[in-house]
Protein backbone atom coordinates (compact mmCIF):
# COMPACT_ATOMS: atom_id res chain seq x y z
CA UNK A 1 0.00 0.00 0.00
CA UNK A 2 2.76 2.44 0.93
CA UNK A 3 4.64 1.84 -2.34
CA UNK A 4 1.47 2.42 -4.34
CA UNK A 5 0.69 5.60 -2.43
CA UNK A 6 4.19 6.99 -3.08
CA UNK A 7 4.13 6.56 -6.85
CA UNK A 8 4.88 10.09 -8.15
CA UNK A 9 3.03 9.76 -11.46
CA UNK A 10 -0.33 9.03 -9.83
CA UNK A 11 -2.47 11.67 -8.16
CA UNK A 12 -4.59 10.18 -5.42
CA UNK A 13 -7.69 11.85 -4.06
CA UNK A 14 -7.84 12.72 -0.39
CA UNK A 15 -10.28 9.85 0.21
CA UNK A 16 -8.00 7.37 -1.58
CA UNK A 17 -5.06 8.54 0.52
CA UNK A 18 -7.07 8.06 3.71
CA UNK A 19 -8.11 4.57 2.59
CA UNK A 20 -4.51 3.62 1.86
CA UNK A 21 -3.34 4.94 5.24
CA UNK A 22 -6.16 3.08 6.98
CA UNK A 23 -5.10 -0.17 5.29
CA UNK A 24 -1.46 0.43 6.21
CA UNK A 25 -2.45 1.06 9.82
CA UNK A 26 -4.54 -2.13 9.96
CA UNK A 27 -1.78 -4.25 8.43
CA UNK A 28 0.81 -2.80 10.81
CA UNK A 29 -1.46 -3.57 13.74
CA UNK A 30 -2.02 -7.13 12.51
CA UNK A 31 1.72 -7.80 12.08
CA UNK A 32 2.52 -6.28 15.48
CA UNK A 33 -0.10 -8.54 17.07
CA UNK A 34 1.29 -11.59 15.26
CA UNK A 35 4.87 -10.89 16.37
CA UNK A 36 3.68 -10.27 19.92
CA UNK A 37 1.94 -13.66 19.94
CA UNK A 38 5.08 -15.42 18.70
CA UNK A 39 7.19 -13.77 21.39
CA UNK A 40 4.62 -14.56 24.08
CA UNK A 41 4.49 -18.23 23.10
CA UNK A 42 8.28 -18.41 23.24
CA UNK A 43 8.29 -16.84 26.71
CA UNK A 44 5.49 -19.09 27.95
CA UNK A 45 7.33 -22.19 26.76
CA UNK A 46 10.45 -20.98 28.57
CA UNK A 47 8.50 -20.08 31.71
CA UNK A 48 9.80 -16.55 31.36
CA UNK A 49 6.53 -14.64 31.78
CA UNK A 50 5.98 -13.17 35.23
CA UNK A 51 2.55 -12.01 36.31
CA UNK A 52 1.96 -8.74 38.15
CA UNK A 53 -1.23 -9.64 39.97
CA UNK A 54 -3.42 -7.23 41.88
CA UNK A 55 -7.07 -6.68 42.70
CA UNK A 56 -9.10 -5.46 39.70
CA UNK A 57 -12.71 -5.12 38.68
CA UNK A 58 -13.49 -6.94 35.43
CA UNK A 59 -14.89 -3.67 34.06
CA UNK A 60 -11.54 -2.00 34.83
CA UNK A 61 -9.62 -4.63 32.86
CA UNK A 62 -12.08 -4.33 30.00
CA UNK A 63 -11.71 -0.54 29.96
CA UNK A 64 -7.92 -0.86 29.68
CA UNK A 65 -8.25 -2.52 26.24
CA UNK A 66 -11.49 -0.87 25.11
CA UNK A 67 -9.96 1.14 22.26
CA UNK A 68 -8.44 -2.03 20.83
CA UNK A 69 -11.74 -3.89 21.21
CA UNK A 70 -13.66 -1.09 19.51
CA UNK A 71 -11.31 -1.38 16.52
CA UNK A 72 -11.68 -5.18 16.41
CA UNK A 73 -15.48 -5.00 16.56
CA UNK A 74 -15.80 -2.05 14.19
CA UNK A 75 -18.21 -4.06 12.02
CA UNK A 76 -19.96 -5.84 14.91
CA UNK A 77 -22.13 -4.89 17.87
CA UNK A 78 -20.17 -5.23 21.11
CA UNK A 79 -22.42 -5.65 24.15
CA UNK A 80 -21.03 -5.66 27.69
CA UNK A 81 -23.08 -7.27 30.47
CA UNK A 82 -21.17 -6.99 33.73
CA UNK A 83 -23.41 -6.93 36.81
CA UNK A 84 -23.05 -4.39 39.57
CA UNK A 85 -21.48 -5.75 42.73
CA UNK A 86 -19.25 -8.25 40.93
CA UNK A 87 -16.31 -9.09 43.21
CA UNK A 88 -12.84 -8.05 42.03
CA UNK A 89 -10.49 -10.65 40.59
CA UNK A 90 -6.85 -11.24 41.49
CA UNK A 91 -5.08 -10.98 38.16
CA UNK A 92 -2.50 -9.38 35.93
CA UNK A 93 -4.52 -6.65 34.23
CA UNK A 94 -2.36 -6.54 31.10
CA UNK A 95 -2.38 -10.29 30.55
CA UNK A 96 -6.12 -10.72 31.15
CA UNK A 97 -6.70 -7.77 28.85
CA UNK A 98 -4.73 -9.76 26.29
CA UNK A 99 -6.99 -12.79 26.83
CA UNK A 100 -10.11 -10.67 26.36
CA UNK A 101 -8.64 -9.16 23.19
CA UNK A 102 -7.76 -12.58 21.76
CA UNK A 103 -11.20 -14.04 22.50
CA UNK A 104 -13.14 -11.06 21.15
CA UNK A 105 -10.93 -10.92 18.06
CA UNK A 106 -11.63 -14.62 17.53
CA UNK A 107 -15.38 -14.02 17.90
CA UNK A 108 -15.29 -11.19 15.35
CA UNK A 109 -13.26 -13.26 12.92
CA UNK A 110 -15.83 -16.07 12.82
CA UNK A 111 -18.99 -13.94 12.88
CA UNK A 112 -20.90 -12.09 10.21
CA UNK A 113 -20.57 -8.33 10.03
CA UNK A 114 -23.29 -6.63 12.04
CA UNK A 115 -23.77 -9.56 14.41
CA UNK A 116 -23.57 -9.18 18.18
CA UNK A 117 -20.67 -10.16 20.42
CA UNK A 118 -21.43 -10.21 24.14
CA UNK A 119 -18.98 -9.95 27.02
CA UNK A 120 -20.43 -11.20 30.29
CA UNK A 121 -19.25 -11.99 33.80
CA UNK A 122 -20.74 -13.68 36.83
CA UNK A 123 -19.53 -14.81 40.26
CA UNK A 124 -19.42 -18.48 41.20
CA UNK A 125 -18.13 -19.53 44.63
CA UNK A 126 -14.58 -18.12 44.87
CA UNK A 127 -14.19 -17.39 41.18
CA UNK A 128 -15.51 -15.03 38.54
CA UNK A 129 -16.43 -16.52 35.16
CA UNK A 130 -15.96 -14.22 32.17
CA UNK A 131 -17.55 -15.18 28.87
CA UNK A 132 -17.49 -14.01 25.26
CA UNK A 133 -20.47 -15.11 23.18
CA UNK A 134 -20.86 -14.74 19.43
CA UNK A 135 -23.55 -15.62 16.92
CA UNK A 136 -21.12 -16.94 14.35
CA UNK A 137 -20.74 -20.16 12.44
CA UNK A 138 -20.04 -22.32 15.49
CA UNK A 139 -17.53 -25.13 15.92
CA UNK A 140 -18.20 -28.80 15.13
CA UNK A 141 -18.24 -30.96 18.26
CA UNK A 142 -15.28 -33.06 17.10
CA UNK A 143 -13.10 -29.94 16.86
CA UNK A 144 -13.84 -28.47 20.29
CA UNK A 145 -10.82 -30.18 21.86
CA UNK A 146 -8.51 -28.83 19.16
CA UNK A 147 -9.20 -25.10 19.29
CA UNK A 148 -6.69 -24.45 22.09
CA UNK A 149 -3.88 -26.35 20.36
CA UNK A 150 -0.91 -24.31 19.14
CA UNK A 151 -0.99 -23.36 15.46
CA UNK A 152 -4.46 -24.85 15.03
CA UNK A 153 -6.68 -22.84 12.67
CA UNK A 154 -10.19 -23.53 11.54
CA UNK A 155 -11.50 -22.02 8.34
CA UNK A 156 -13.24 -18.68 8.76
CA UNK A 157 -16.08 -19.68 6.45
CA UNK A 158 -18.25 -16.66 7.16
CA UNK A 159 -15.45 -14.12 7.09
CA UNK A 160 -13.76 -15.83 4.14
CA UNK A 161 -10.27 -15.57 5.59
CA UNK A 162 -7.74 -17.03 8.02
CA UNK A 163 -5.63 -14.40 9.75
CA UNK A 164 -2.77 -15.03 12.13
CA UNK A 165 -1.05 -18.34 12.79
CA UNK A 166 -3.31 -19.97 15.35
CA UNK A 167 -1.65 -18.94 18.61
CA UNK A 168 -4.18 -16.60 20.23
CA UNK A 169 -6.31 -19.26 21.94
CA UNK A 170 -3.30 -21.31 23.01
CA UNK A 171 -1.68 -18.24 24.58
CA UNK A 172 -4.97 -17.33 26.26
CA UNK A 173 -5.18 -20.80 27.78
CA UNK A 174 -1.62 -20.56 29.11
CA UNK A 175 -2.28 -17.14 30.65
CA UNK A 176 -5.54 -18.24 32.30
CA UNK A 177 -3.95 -21.41 33.69
CA UNK A 178 -1.08 -19.30 35.08
CA UNK A 179 -3.80 -17.53 37.09
CA UNK A 180 -5.02 -20.91 38.44
CA UNK A 181 -8.06 -20.56 36.21
CA UNK A 182 -9.69 -22.64 33.50
CA UNK A 183 -10.81 -21.85 29.96
CA UNK A 184 -13.37 -23.72 27.88
CA UNK A 185 -15.71 -23.42 24.92
CA UNK A 186 -19.31 -24.33 24.22
CA UNK A 187 -20.54 -24.21 20.64
CA UNK A 188 -23.21 -25.31 18.20
CA UNK A 189 -22.74 -25.25 14.45
CA UNK A 190 -24.82 -22.48 12.93
CA UNK A 191 -25.65 -21.00 16.35
CA UNK A 192 -22.39 -19.54 17.59
CA UNK A 193 -19.79 -20.08 20.30
CA UNK A 194 -19.27 -19.15 23.92
CA UNK A 195 -15.72 -18.99 25.26
CA UNK A 196 -15.49 -18.77 29.05
CA UNK A 197 -12.65 -18.55 31.54
CA UNK A 198 -12.42 -18.35 35.30
CA UNK A 199 -10.30 -16.16 37.56
CA UNK A 200 -9.93 -16.29 41.34
CA UNK A 201 -11.76 -13.70 43.40
CA UNK A 202 -9.36 -11.27 45.04
CA UNK A 203 -8.86 -11.82 48.76
CA UNK A 204 -7.15 -8.48 49.26
CA UNK A 205 -8.91 -6.10 51.63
Amino acid sequence: FATTLLRPHIRWSEKEQRDFLHNIDQETDRLTHLISNLLDMSRLEAGAISLEKDSYQVSEILASVRSRLDAITEHHKLRVEIPAGLPPVFADKTRIGQVLTNLIENAAKYSKKGSQITVGAEPSDNIVVISITDRGEGIPYELLDKVFERFYQREAVVAGRRDGIGLGLSISQAIVEAHDGKIWVESKVGKGSKFSFSLPVSKKD
